[in-house]
């Protein structure tokens, strides 16, 4: 099973290159996160100046709040690129009858619904640590990497650059089970809505759905997982800044919910396609 389950990944990963947005989503978000760092300081700078003021200098701003700004401005069109991607997988399958051809053969259709999910699942993991090296780049370009240090007290060392990039390392793990549990939300979506442009935009809707429920009730903010996807490198740029307090929303109880959250949204939408699509009639 595990073979053949490969051989469906590599098979999903070809389908996913030999289309065009995938490959100008990519190139498109990598010289965002590669710009980012420039531009923000740039556009802080006019904006500024546009209004009769003098540019302000963050004194704690540098090469990591940088990097982080870079891949959060990054981040949103990676998300919608993933969501889209995603929406229209299955619907694309069924309008072009290739879905009929694919349940033809012995493979099982929760087997088909896997492969689907880990290559859209890898493409969005790969995007994400593109992003990161790209931004690092740009921030290092900007203002460079360096250890953190208090502006008062340049030299007292707050956070050493071995220390910065463990967090960061750690924000990309955090990063990956929320688009996991989106890769899966569009799954499900492209399961129920058959046709491939209804399901993308019910999918992008689904997703701004979530984002507006867990920012306004917070009740329920802890159980969605939309917030997790920003959360990872909105500490680390904290931590860089040197806000009070950040450090003790490193606990494990803390990280531990962005994960087992998102991983129960993974498998309770990922279920909920397995079964619609073994119970429809795609052979008819």
């Amino acid at each position: 099973m595990i073979a053949r389950l490969w051989l469906l990944i590599r098979f999903e990963w070809r389908k996913l290159l030999s289309r065009k947005l995938p490959i100008v989503a990519a190139i498109c978000v990598l010289i965002l996160a590669l710009l980012a760092p420039k531009a923000g300081q740039v556009m802080d700078t006019a904006a500024a100046l546009a209004q009769g003021k003098t540019a302000h200098v963050d004194l704690f701003a540098n090469g990591w709040t940088a990097l982080c700004s870079a891949v959060g401005s990054a981040r949103f069109f990676l998300v919608l690129a993933v969501v889209v991607l995603a929406g229209s997988s299955v619907a694309e399958e069924t309008s072009q009858g290739t879905l009929r051809a694919i349940c033809l053969r012995p493979v099982r259709r929760w087997e088909f619904l896997l492969a689907k999910l880990l290559g859209l699942w890898s493409y969005a993991g790969a995007l994400l640590i593109a992003v990161v090296i790209a931004a690092a780049f740009g921030a290092e370009l900007d203002r460079g990497l360096y250890d953190v240090v208090d502006p008062s007290f340049p030299d007292r060392l707050v956070r050493a650059f071995g220390d910065m990039c463990g967090y960061v390392y750690l924000a990309v793990a955090l990063t990956l089970p929320p688009l996991l549990a989106l890769c899966a939300l569009g799954l499900l979506v492209s399961v129920l809505v058959e046709h491939p442009g209804h399901a993308t935009g019910i999918a992008v809707a689904a997703l701004f759905a979530l984002t507006a429920v867990s920012g306004m009730i917070d009740e329920l903010r802890p159980w969605i997982f939309t917030d997790d996807l920003s959360a990872p490198f909105a500490l680390v740029g904290d931590l860089a800044a040197q806000y009070t307090g950040t450090k003790s929303r490193l606990a494990i109880g803390a990280l531990a919910r962005g994960v087992w959250v998102p991983l129960l949204w993974t498998g309770a939408c990922f279920g909920i396609a397995a079964t619609v699509l073994e119970r429809r009639d795609v052979l008819a």
